[in-house]
C-alpha cells in the first residue's frame, strides 16, 4: 500500500515548515541582541571595576583583579550597594567584626580600618551618593590596623 499526499497536506507542511523557521530566525535574531546588550553591560562593569581597583592600590590597600571586581560587583554595585545603611546590612557588618563565636560567645572585636575603607571605596565608586550614610553607621566603630599585612606586598 502507497501513501499518496493530498495537495492540502503538502499546503499544511509547508506553512508548518514556514512557522518554525520564522521562530527560529526570531529567536536568532533576539539572541544576538541580548548577546550584544550583556557585552555591552561586561565592558561597563569592567570599566568600573579598573576604577575601583586603582583606587584600592592607591589607598595601599591589596585588590582582586578588575575581573573578580566586575563579576562581584557588576554595574551598580550589587550588595554593597543595595542600601549600606539598612539595619540588616548594618547588622551583618556588625557581625563581620566580631570574633566568629556564636551564641553567648560573640563579641565585638576592633575593626581592622582598612577593611571600612575598602567597603568606603567601593560605595563612593557604584553609589556615591550613599557614602555620607554608610560613613555614618561605621563612623563610631572602633577601628585599629588588626589585620597581618600580606606578605606579599611587604
Amino acid at each position: 500500500m502507497t501513501f499518496v499526499e493530498r495537495p492540502d497536506q503538502t499546503r499544511n507542511r509547508r506553512l508548518i515548515n514556514l512557522a518554525v523557521a520564522l521562530v527560529l530566525v526570531a529567536v536568532a535574531v533576539a539572541g544576538v541582541i541580548v548577546f550584544q546588550q550583556t557585552r555591552s553591560d561586561d565592558d561597563a562593569a569592567l570599566a568600573k571595576a579598573r576604577e575601583l581597583h586603582s583606587r584600592l592600590e592607591r589607598a595601599g590597600l591589596s585588590a582582586p583583579d578588575a575581573q573578580t571586581i566586575a563579576d562581584s560587583l557588576g554595574t551598580d554595585g550589587g550588595l554593597v550597594c543595595q542600601d549600606p545603611s539598612s539595619p540588616l546590612i548594618k547588622a551583618q557588618y556588625l557581625a563581620a567584626i566580631s570574633n566568629g563565636a556564636s551564641g553567648p560567645g560573640a563579641r565585638p572585636v576592633i575593626a581592622d580600618g582598612d577593611v571600612l575603607k575598602g567597603t568606603a571605596l567601593a560605595i563612593e565608586t557604584y553609589c556615591p551618593d550613599k557614602l555620607a550614610s554608610y560613613l555614618k553607621d561605621t563612623g563610631d566603630l572602633k577601628t585599629g590596623d588588626t589585620v597581618k599585612p600580606d606578605e606579599q606586598n611587604k
